[in-house]
Formats: structure tokens, sequence, C-alpha cells
């Protein structure tokens, strides 16, 4: 039973370390460790509970008296263990046996407490002499200095009680070839001593070990409830047993007070021997007379049983059992407070996982994502080893499985494939109509679900409803291994509640969070893709082609869809459309996509095409698809659709490009006679043809847009700007105007390396179609603003305009760029003007409105470039936060020759003034002009007449006409 290299007790490595120190000081004890060439430490060595091997114990011997030169000093060490500290339990024990003559009487049964290699019999014993015989075990080098250490051991037994040591005599030993070491003692008998004596000297060494063993249960005790976690604990009681008992072997076994499992910890045991003996330990059999066990008792509860075991031929020293019982009451106060600190630190650490559960449920928008996160997140939660959320299928009357967790991949292969149904399982069915969380056996458990539990190696599990509205969503589980399962569920079922109505309500939020979603990606009456997960989906296609491969837009649009409308009613237009919608979704191909993008006008997205051919394959079968009338309204309609191809091969592809091509290849199919497919480029004679030469031409990007896309980078783009004057009238008929510099718009320029300055019109469209028109404007905000810091001022703060293309409108970018371009120049706010050009695709996008909102707070302001050219001008003045308004030159050209350009301008002039914004007139070429808007009301002004854009700011002095008689 007693395994390992459990030979020697640490009580006698510590007394030869010990001895040598007190005899030859520091220096002979690193001298004695170096001769002795031993594997253990000297701190290992100095600990009486660490047991060691022969060899270690012979190899010390020879090294001690090698280094103090005395081939008796290991007598010497056993003569004087009382005084260099014998293991204190020990001295109580033999010092409570009352005389020396009843110590010889048990000492065989105390030779395990220092060796496990020799067995000492008991030949006589009298009142004042005893004999002895002693014999080392077959397979061991018998050593005369081990001989003398036993020697010295027994001789100092009389010394416990006061009295001179014994006289030994000698005349047979093992060395010298007999069978056993033959030991005569004779010792002095109390009654002899004077009565003072007696009573002094026998306190000492009692008084002595008392205080040394309160000393070591104190260190112990500290050392044990200094342990962070029960592992640790558990392990330091089964190490630190020996500072009570000393014993070859100690067996804890405690049951873990939330499962009910045996924790086992052990010194000296045989692994194979080990769970028998626990099992037998816990269950309070005698184990025989060589284990002497205790409870492990404190006034909470009963953790356990410890246990100090001997040889089993050797009978274990019963009067140590108040040591064990004593030491094993420590152990339990021990066990007492470490458990409720991990009771605190799980009930601390389960808050926090709810917290982290909620934080991260917040943050789950789909039903596999809320599954995954709970899963996750439930054995810290609840303590189980596994965990599922099922979702409730109420066709199928069954639980499917979203997902799960502390599975190995058999076990969660099997888990998803199996569906726990209704009908099969009545605990189920409880728990669905009850809504109450329970428990669920494998004992308990019907004959399918017991066969699943069992393959799982599960001894059941706790299940929770989720609820939404008293709608069944379906489950949460906790599951344990078999033999893990807690002995009291209650808590457990308390904290699987409480997750449940977490993720009952994450996943009634992603349900309602899938169905808008769905509904603003998918047209609602066909249920197709709209525009914008189309979009979406051709930019992803587009992002991965690479190499030869290829996408491809189809663009279909109906044929007089209109007449279908206008004769039949629009029910049967929507149902046609219907109708449609399911014959597109037949010709796809795996991968494809139809969408409706409005009206009567759908698209297909075919990515992995590597060649042209292939697109106008798919073209065709959507032709095809048409030639069988439709049946609406009980009516056969035959209706046609043409058809418009574009495909791009390769990577660089562009969806707005790609649209528009496809766009254009169905109108020329139409004006070809519609019901055909136009591919561009194609040849008018010979409609739906590939030309596929050409097709490869414009893939390929024109030498400009290369040059372009290096533009920013070469710092080839500069910044013109052009004067905004402001003009009030004077104070008196004496006074003329007064003028004054208010500001100036800037312009971007590109200086070409090869062609020279372009003006806008001549790379912008360009910039916008490559998709670098963002890029441009934001460094052409930044740009003006460091061109304004320069600018000197008066008491009026002059201002800079930069234009905003729809795409930087929309750059998240952008509000970043702003505050961080006016912090930098250090310019006030207000000094920024944003120019923006009416849109319909700008005034469909909610976000516009809240963008230039949060420019406004900034102090940035807005100003509607181009106003009256657009769609909806009023409509942009009505939803658009907007500060100024810039009249188009197309009315300014026609002041002085047109009265209807006259009475628009005042019209708008009376509108900014009703709406409170400020006016700016653009395109001021002639003084004539000037004279207009001045009469109309208009103030500040922009134009050839007033300065031409320059690579500088303009300087503050009045422009040349300002003594123009116009003026006047």
């Amino acid at each position: 039973m007693v395994t390992g290299e459990r030979e020697t007790s640490g009580v006698t490595t510590q007394l030869i370390l010990t001895y040598v120190r007190e005899r030859g000081g520091e220096a002979a004890l690193q001298d004695l460790l170096v001769r002795a060439e031993v594997p253990e430490t000297r701190d290992e060595l100095l600990d009486e509970t660490r047991w060691t091997s022969y060899t270690t114990r012979i190899r010390l011997f020879e090294a001690a008296v090698a280094v103090l030169d005395d081939p008796r000093c290991p007598y010497e060490m056993g003569a004087v263990a009382l005084r260099l500290g014998l293991h204190h339990s020990l001295v109580l024990v033999l010092r409570a046996l009352g005389s020396p003559r009843q110590v010889y009487r048990q000492l065989p049964r105390s030779v395990p407490k220092f060796s496990t290699t020799s067995t000492m019999e008991l030949v006589e014993c009298g009142g004042s002499s005893a004999v002895f015989r002693y014999r080392l075990h077959d397979g061991y080098r018998h050593s005369r200095l081990d001989c003398l250490y036993a020697q010295g051991l027994m001789c100092v037994i009389p010394e416990i009680f006061g009295l001179p040591s014994a006289e030994m005599v000698h005349e047979e030993c093992e060395s010298d070839g007999a069978d056993a070491c033959i030991y005569r003692l004779r010792w002095t008998h109390r009654s002899r001593l004077p009565f003072r004596r007696r009573r002094v000297v026998a306190d000492g060494p009692e008084l002595l070990a008392l205080r040394g063993l309160l000393r070591t249960l104190q260190s112990t005790t500290a050392e044990l409830v200094g342990g962070h976690d029960l592992d640790t604990v558990l392990r330091r009681i089964t190490e630190r047993a020996a500072s009570a008992v000393v014993a070859p072997a100690h067996l804890l076994a405690v049951l873990d007070p939330e499962t009910g499992t045996p924790q086992i910890h052990s010194i000296g045991i045989a692994d194979e021997d080990l769970p028998t003996l626990a099992g037998r330990l816990l269950a309070g059999e005698d184990l025989g007379p060589h284990v002497v066990a205790v409870e492990v008792r404190s006034a909470r509860r009963l953790h356990g049983q410890l246990a100090a075991i001997y040889p089993s031929n050797q009978q274990g020293p019963e009067n140590e059992r108040p040591m064990l019982t004593a030491y094993a009451g420590h152990a339990a106060a021990a066990l007492d407070l470490v458990l409720a600190l991990e009771s605190s630190r799980r009930g601390e650490s389960r808050s926090a996982s709810l917290l982290e559960l909620a934080h991260r449920l917040r943050a789950a928008s789909d039903a596999q994502t809320v599954a995954e996160v709970v899963v996750a997140m439930l054995p810290q939660v609840v303590g189980c080893d596994s965990s599922s959320v099922r979702a409730w299928n109420p066709s199928a009357g069954h639980l499917e499985t979203l997902a799960s967790s502390g599975l190995d991949e058999r076990e969660r292969a099997l888990v998803q494939t199996t569906f726990i149904r209704a009908d099969e399982t009545p605990e189920l069915v409880d728990v669905l109509t009850r809504h109450e969380t329970g428990i669920i056996t494998v004992d308990d458990a019907t004959p399918s679900l017991r066969a699943w539990l069992i393959e799982l190696d599960l001894d059941g599990f706790a299940v929770a409803p989720l609820l939404a509205d008293q709608t069944m969503l379906g489950v949460a589980t906790a599951a344990w291994r078999t033999g893990q399962m807690p002995t009291n569920t209650e808590e457990a079922l308390v904290r699987l509640r409480g997750v449940g109505e977490y993720a009952a309500t994450a996943l009634q939020n992603a349900r309602l969070w899938d169905t808008v979603r769905h509904q603003s990606l998918h047209d609602a009456l066909t249920g197709l893709p709209n525009r914008v997960l189309l979009t979406r989906t051709l930019e992803r296609a587009l992002a991965d082609a690479t190499g030869d491969g290829g996408v491809a837009v189809l663009y279909c649009d109906l044929d007089q869809f209109k007449h279908v409308n206008d004769s039949s009613g629009h029910p049967a237009g929507d149902e046609l459309l219907r109708q449609v919608a399911a014959r597109l979704l037949g010709v796809l191909r795996p991968g494809d996509m139809v969408g409706r993008l409005s009206g009567d006008e759908f698209a297909l997205v075919l990515p992995g095409v590597p060649d042209p051919l292939v697109a106008t394959g798919v073209a065709e079968r959507v032709l095809r698809c048409f030639a069988e009338p439709f049946r609406i309204e009980g009516q056969r309609m035959r209706v046609t659709t043409s058809v418009g191809v574009a495909v791009h091969v390769g990577s660089g592809g562009r969806v707005d490009q790609l649209l528009r091509d496809a766009d254009a290849g169905m109108y020329a199919a139409k004006q070809r006679g519609r019901n055909q497919f136009g591919f561009l480029p194609c040849r008018d004679d010979d409609a739906g043809s590939v030309d596929t030469a050409a097709f490869r031409a414009r893939t390929d990007a024109s030498e400009l847009e290369q040059e372009l896309r290096r533009a920013l980078s070469r710092n080839e783009l500069r910044l013109f700007f052009q004067p905004v004057v402001e003009i009030n009238d004077g104070a008196g008929e004496t006074t003329g105007p007064e003028m004054r510099l208010a500001g100036a718009e800037a312009l971007l320029r590109w200086e070409h390396p090869r062609l020279g300055t372009l003006a806008p019109e001549a790379f912008l469209t360009l910039a916008e179609e490559v998709g670098l028109i963002s890029d441009f404007d934001l460094w052409a905000v930044a740009e003006a603003c460091y061109a304004v810091a320069g600018w000197p001022s008066d008491e009026k703060l002059p201002h800079v305009a930069v234009n905003l293309s729809s795409a930087a409108l929309l750059d998240p970018r952008l509000y970043d760029v702003v505050r961080s371009a006016l912090s930098d120049a250090d310019i006030a706010p207000e000094q920024l003007h944003l120019e923006v050009v009416e849109s319909r695709a700008l005034l469909d996008v909610p976000v516009v409105v809240e963008r230039l909102n949060e420019l406004r707070r900034l102090g940035v302001s807005i100003s509607l470039d181009d106003f009256g050219t657009g769609y909806s001008t009023l409509a942009w003045l009505q939803r658009l936060p907007v500060d100024r308004i810039k009249v188009d030159r197309t009315f300014t050209a026609e002041l002085g020759r047109s009265a209807s350009a006259q009475a628009l301008v005042r019209g708008i002039f009376a509108l900014a003034a009703e709406l409170g914004v400020g006016v700016v007139a653009e395109g001021v070429e002639t003084t004539e002009q000037l004279t207009e808007l001045r009469r109309a009301g208009c103030r500040l002004f922009q134009g050839y007449l007033l300065g031409r854009p320059e690579p500088r700011m303009p300087a503050l002095a009045p422009p040349p006409l300002a003594g123009h008689p116009s003026l006047h």
C-alpha cells in the first residue's frame, strides 16, 4: 500500500543537517550537501514532513562522518535528538506512555515513523532493561552508521522522562555477518532519583514538546488558511499531516460540498490502491490496525476523513489518534474558510458573468449569435459541464440545437443531429406546458432520452424554457457529467432561470431585428432583394473577383408594363410582378442573385463569369422564361422583357459603372424592338452578339485614370480662390456703398505633369467615376482651412467656401476631417462654409440631414450651391439645415435681358428672406447684372467682375470697381 521513495522520515534528515550545522557551522553544512550528492535540496531535507530514500539517508551519514571527522557522530545524532528537536508529537506520544519500559514495549511499532526499511522485535523487557532484534529488509545494504544512529535513538528514550540516557550493549551486528542486530539496553529506574530533580526534569521535555507542537500547529494552520483555492488547501492538509503524526503515508478523502464527489489527496500510496482505499475510508470501514483514521469535522460540517497509514505488517500507534484529531480540527477550520471564500468568489464571478452575458447579448443581432453567447457563458454562471440552446420548431414538434458548449467533436455532432421530440419525451412536454425550469436525470428520463444522456456521459441536465410573451422560443440547458451533478440543484435552477430570461429577450429582439433587416433589404411585393442588398452583393462579388474571374449584371425591364396597369389595374400589375420574380428565380445558377430595383425593373448578379458568353447564355434563358404567357386573374397575359448585359472581368470593377452599362444595354435592346438582350458594346445589326475585344478594351483603365489616381499622393492638386464681396448701401445721401471682402470660394485645380493646369471640368467627372472624388474633397477642406489661417482679418472674420460632392457628404470621415482641420489650422468654425449641390440621391438618404446638423453644431455654415437648377429646390430648403443659398449663374446671366429672369431672382430673394437664409449671387460678370442684383436686395456677390480665381487668397482691399458709377 505504501509506495514510492518513502523509506526515510524527514525527522532523520532534519536531525542530521541540524547536528552538522551545530557542530561545524554553516560551512560544514554546505560541505555535507556537496559531499552527499543527493537529489534533494537543503530545504527538502530540513522538512520533517518530507520522506526520502534509504540511499539518501546513508549518504548523509557518510558525508557527516567525513565532514566532522567523527566515525561515531551518527550515534551522537540519535543521542541528542531530544535536545535538537525530536518531532514534538513523538515526544508527547512517548511521554504519554508513562515510563521508559512502556516506551520500549511500543518501540517496534514506532520504527515506521523513522524508516520503512527495517523491522524491530522486542525479545524481552523488564523494569530497567530490554533486548531488541533489529533487522534490515532484504535488498538493502546494511550500514554500520545507520546502526549507530538507531542505538543513539534507543538510548535517548529515558531522557524523555527526565532520566539519564540508557546504556547500550551491541555484540551482534548485521554488518559483521549476523542475521540481525541485537541491542541490550539498561536504564536507571525513576525511584532511584531525588523527588525535586525528578519533578523539575520530568516536566521539561513534555513542556518543550507541547510548546513546540503548538507552534507547529499554529504555523501549519496559517499555511493551510493561506491557500487560495480548495485544491491547494487539500494538498497542503495532506502534505502537512506529518507535522502532527509522522507516518510513511497519509490519505485525505473529503466530499465536494457542491457536487458530493470525492476529493482525494494522498502521499505515499500507490495509485492503483488509492480509489478503493479512499472509498472504504469515506464509508467508515475499519482499514486495519496499521491505519489511524479520524474525521475532518468542524462545527459546521463533516468534510471527510484523514488517515495516517503504516506498512500493513505493522500496527499504527493508537495513542497518536489525539494528535491526528487535533490536526484534523485545524484542517476542517481551514476548509470552512476556503469554501466560504470560494463561494464568495463564485458569487462574484457569476455576477460578473451575468453582467458580461447581458452586455454581449445586447450586441447580438441574430438568433445564432445569441445562442452562441448563452452557451459560452452558462458554465460560468450555473457551474455546469456543458450547455446548449435549442430552438422550438412548432411545425415539426421538436427542439433543434442552435449552439452547444463543453462537448468534444463526437458529442457535438450527436447533439447537433439529435432532435428532441415532444411526443417522445413527456418531460419536455411538462417544461413546454408549465413553462417552468426543472431537472431531468438519467434515472427519471424516458428510454430515448436516457439513451441519449448515457451516450453523452451525462447524469442529467437542468432545462429552462425561453419565453417571449408566453410564446415558446426554445430551451436553454445546463448539463453535468456522470458523478458531477450537485446534490443541491436549487441554486443552479435559479441561475439558469435568470440566464433563460436574458436569452429569451435577446432571441425576441434578434427575431424582430431579423424582420426589420429583411424588410429593409427586400422588396415587400416580391420578396426579392432590393436595390440596397443587390448593390452590396455586387460589391462583394467585384471585390472577390481576381485574375480571369468575372462578374456580370443583367438589367431586365418589362416591355410595356404601363399598359398592363392601365388596362388591368394595379392589382393585376402587382400579381404579374410576383410571377415574374418567381420565373427569374428559376433561371438562376447556384450563387446568382435576382433583385427588384424599382417598378418593373429587375437585375441579376452573376458572379463567377470568366467569359461574357456565359452571361449572354443566362440572358437567353431569361428571355425564354417569358415565352409562356402569364395567367393573371384567370386571363392569359403575354409579357416580354428587354435585357441589358454588362460584364467585368478581373479586379477593380465598379458597381456604378457595371449597372450603368447594363442599363444602357437594356435601352439599346428596347430601341431595337424589345424582347431581346443588348450587350455593350454590341453591333446594331447583330442584336445580342458579343464584341469580346471591345469588351476587354473597356475593362482596361485609361492612362488619364491612372495618372489621376496618383495625383493626390504626388501633391499635384491645387486650390484656387475666387473672392466673395459684400456690398452694403451707405448710411446717408452723401455716403457711398460700403464694400468689403467677405470671403472666397476654394476651387480645385490639377497641375498635370504633361497637360498643365486643368480646370475641374476636365477631371472631376472621372474622379467621381473611379471613386476618388471624396478623397479630393476632404483634402480640399483641410487645405482651405490652412489657407484661411494665414489670411489677415478685420473685425468681421472672412470665410472660405468648399464644395462637397454627394460622396464626400456621405463619407463617414467627413466630420472628423472638418473638426481636425479647424483645430489644426486654429480658425473659427464660422470661417468655413461647406457647399452642397441638391441631388435626388441625397434627399432620399435620411443620414444627410443628421450629417449636416452635426457639421452645423461644430459652427460650420452650410450653403446650397447652384440653387434653382435641381429637381426640387423647395423640398431641399424645407428638409435640409441650410444657412445660405447661392443663385446659379444661369439666372444671373439673363439679368438685364429677360424680365422673367428678373422676376425669378426677386422671388428667390423674397423666399430667402422669408426663410431666414442668406443669398450669394454667382456668375456676376457685368455692371448691369450687379445693379439688378443690388436692386433685388442682394448683398453678397461672386464672379469675374469682382475677381477671378487665383492660386492664393485674395487681399482684403476693395476690388478695382469700387469707384464705378453703378455702385452709387
